[in-house]
C-alpha cells in the first residue's frame, strides 16, 4: 500500500480521496497564498491555480524531507497531493472571500452567470532510500532530494483542471441566509455544490470533484505518470 500525504486542511478534499478509498495524512502547507499571488502578478487565473498547487506542495514537501515532518507507517513509497482552487470571473482571480461583503460583491457578479473554476494539482512521488537524482519510471519533471527520515524525492508534477459553473441568482434573502451558514466565505468563489450553495448552481461542464477541490481522473494520471499504481492507494481491504 502506498501512503498517501494530503497538503491541505480542506474537509471536502479528504471526503473526496476517502470517498474513493483513500485515507491521506494531513499535512498543512501553511503557504501565504497572498505572497504567492503577488510574486506571479503576470499570471493568468488557470496558470495562477498550478503555481499555488506546486508551493503547497514543494512547502510540505521540504518539511518532510528535513524531518520536520512525518509520514507514518512502514511505506516504502508515498504520494503527496496538493491544490489550490480559484474561480475565474471574468478574468479575476476569486479565492475565498473570507467576510460578508466580499461574498455580496462576488456573487452581485456572479449570480445569473457562468464562470470558470480552476483547480491545479500538485503530485510528488517519494521513495524511502532512494538514489540522490534518481527519477522514478515515467516521471514528471524531477526534483532531487534525500530527507532526514530516508526520504527521497523522485518525481513533482503540476496539472491544472477547469470546470464551468453556471450559477442561479439568489434572491437578497437568499443570499444573506447563505452568508449565515458561513460556508460561501471560506471557499474558493464564495460557492461550493456539496453544501448550501448547492441550490444555486443549475450546471457544470466538466468534472464536479473538480469544483469541490480535486478531480479524482487528473489525479490518477499524475500518479500513474509517476509510475505508482493507482489502486495502491486504497485503503487494505480485509
Amino acid at each position: 500500500m502506498t501512503a498517501v500525504v494530503l497538503a491541505s486542511a480542506s474537509p471536502s478534499r479528504r471526503r473526496i480521496l476517502a470517498g474513493s478509498g483513500i485515507t491521506p495524512h494531513v499535512i498543512v502547507s501553511d503557504v501565504d497564498e497572498a505572497a504567492v499571488e503577488a510574486a506571479h502578478p503576470d499570471a493568468d487565473v488557470r496558470t495562477l491555480a498550478g503555481v499555488l498547487a506546486e508551493a503547497k506542495g514543494r512547502a510540505v514537501l521540504d518539511r518532510i524531507l528535513t524531518g520536520a515532518a512525518e509520514i507514518p507507517g512502514d511505506s516504502g513509497t508515498a504520494v503527496l497531493i496538493a491544490s489550490d482552487s480559484i474561480l475565474d470571473l471574468g478574468g479575476r482571480p476569486v479565492g475565498k472571500p473570507h467576510t460578508a461583503e466580499a461574498t455580496r460583491r462576488v456573487w452581485e457578479e456572479m449570480g445569473g452567470t457562468r464562470a470558470h473554476l480552476h483547480t491545479g494539482h500538485c503530485v510528488a512521488r517519494l521513495d524511502r532510500g532512494a538514489p540522490v537524482g534518481s527519477p522514478a519510471p515515467d516521471a514528471g519533471p524531477a526534483a532531487a532530494g534525500h530527507g532526514q527520515a530516508g526520504w527521497g524525492l523522485t518525481g513533482i508534477t503540476v496539472e491544472t483542471a477547469s470546470t464551468v459553473i453556471r450559477t442561479a441568482r439568489p434572491s437578497p434573502a437568499e443570499l444573506e441566509a447563505y452568508i449565515a451558514t458561513g460556508e460561501p466565505l471560506e471557499v474558493a468563489g464564495a460557492l461550493t455544490i456539496d453544501g448550501f450553495g448547492g441550490a444555486f448552481v443549475t450546471g457544470i461542464e466538466g468534472d464536479h470533484h473538480n469544483v469541490i477541490g480535486l478531480s479524482l481522473p487528473v489525479l490518477r494520471r499524475l500518479v500513474t505518470g509517476l509510475g505508482v499504481f493507482w489502486p495502491s492507494l486504497w485503503d487494505a481491504r480485509d
